[in-house]
């Protein structure tokens, strides 16, 4: 009975400890936007016939950082002043619970028309963390289980950057804090590129 005190308190603090480990959810979720300008589009040379090439999955890391895919856009519709980018993944099909993400940038200059390979972290806007959340960093599919993994890149004009993301690269940043802050400015258009990785 002497140790009943400390009980609670330790069950207390394993539940927070399982807590702060839970995978992203997506608390916010733009699937089924349309894209309003239809020359919008968002393009990869590292996408064919709607293919992730192997050549740009499971990039190797140094330094926990990995090579980021080349991305390009056009026709970024009038009254935008900012751009920003997420790149996700749900890892269980159909269930649009949990999300991956791999790769988040804001504060892009809409004059900005491209970025290209390996250099999402080093343009002049910023990163979040990488799908682990254990550095600023892209992360590429690198898909083990068999069959087709659907992977989503979503360009976003918007009409103001948010003031919800900080004004530098920050591994606090993840999808839900990402996502988050997106919801409090008025998004003017997004536009998607969609492929697999298949195995």
């Amino acid at each position: 009975m002497k140790y009943s005190k400390l009980i609670i308190p330790i069950l207390f603090i394993g539940l927070m400890s399982c807590n702060n480990n839970k995978k992203a959810t997506t608390k916010v979720n733009h699937d089924d936007f349309k894209t309003i300008n239809s020359n919008f589009k968002l393009t990869s040379i590292a996408v064919k016939d709607g293919v992730l090439l192997e050549a740009y999955k499971c990039e190797e890391k140094l330094n926990a950082i990995e090579n980021s895919i080349p991305l390009s856009w056009e026709n970024v519709p009038e009254g935008a002043k900012s751009l920003a980018v997420v790149m996700y993944h749900y890892p269980k099909k159909d269930n649009k619970t949990e999300i991956n993400s791999y790769l988040l940038l804001w504060d892009i200059d809409p004059e900005t028309t491209e970025i290209p390979y390996k250099m999402a972290s080093k343009g002049n806007w910023f990163m979040g963390g990488n799908k682990d959340g254990t550095a600023i960093s892209y992360t590429s599919p690198c898909s083990r289980g068999k069959g087709k993994h659907e992977y989503t890149i979503a360009l976003y004009a918007l009409a103001e950057t948010p003031a919800g993301l900080p004004k530098k690269h920050s591994l606090t940043v993840d999808y839900n804090v990402f996502m988050d802050a997106l919801a409090t400015v008025k998004i003017i258009d997004r536009t998607t590129l969609t492929f697999i990785d298949a195995n």
